[in-house]
């Protein structure tokens, strides 16, 4: 799946790119092409944890399916973004604001993955030698890389609004999202001493949900 994602992100790029009359055309730099790249330098470093978890040896694993729609939420976001054209007839604070609360997202995402190690994973799944890890974002919340992938992704449907996008957003990609979540805690609610990290933090976002 990350083979098909990463060329029809390279091709729908490659077409928006080249289409006329951008919007960039009279600035020297192109912010969708610094966007876009931005992007792939990501899913290089999200290629990293996949190629990890390939090896499932004592490890439960219990998606679900859910990394498959998930994965899908994710991918249309990005695709329809790409292809759809935005609702900015021009730059805007817009293009601006997105892109850093796109880059906020990526770097909340990447603390809550390093802060876990060993123990972060693309799929639901637990290891032998388990344990809860309540530093870093996981002082505040239990989801923080989930919560994100979610700022990431709003980040994008900002930068290159359009309705296609906006609406993969809200009703594909963050309900996947939240329906992960729910598996994902069934499985977490078996470790020894999540009920009570569980207790004191929210699930995304601080004093939210």
């Amino acid at each position: 799946m990350w083979f098909v994602l990463v060329g029809g992100i390279a091709a729908l790029a490659l077409v928006r790119l080249g289409r006329p009359k951008g919007i960039w055309d009279t600035y020297s730099v192109n912010f969708d092409a610094v966007f876009i790249g931005l992007y792939a330098l990501w899913m290089i470093v999200e290629l990293q944890v996949s190629r990890r978890d390939v090896d499932t040896e004592g490890k439960k694993t219990s998606d679900s399916a859910t990394c498959q729609l998930y994965g899908i939420g994710q991918a249309l976001t990005i695709l329809t973004a790409l292809w759809f054209p935005s609702v900015w007839r021009g730059p805007n604070a817009a293009h601006f604001l997105g892109m850093g609360v796109f880059l906020c997202g990526i770097g909340y995402r990447l603390w809550a993955v390093h802060t876990l190690g060993q123990f972060y994973s693309h799929r639901v799944q637990t290891l032998a030698q388990h344990r809860i890890v309540a530093s870093g974002p996981y002082r505040h919340t239990r989801h923080p890389a989930y919560a994100g992938m979610i700022i990431a992704n709003a980040g994008i449907a900002l930068y290159f609004l359009n309705w296609v996008t906006a609406c993969v957003f809200l009703f594909i990609l963050v309900p996947a999202i939240l329906w992960r979540i729910a598996i994902e805690e069934k499985t977490l609610f078996g470790i020894e001493g999540y009920a009570e990290f569980a207790k004191h933090r929210k699930r995304l976002f601080p004093a939210v949900w």
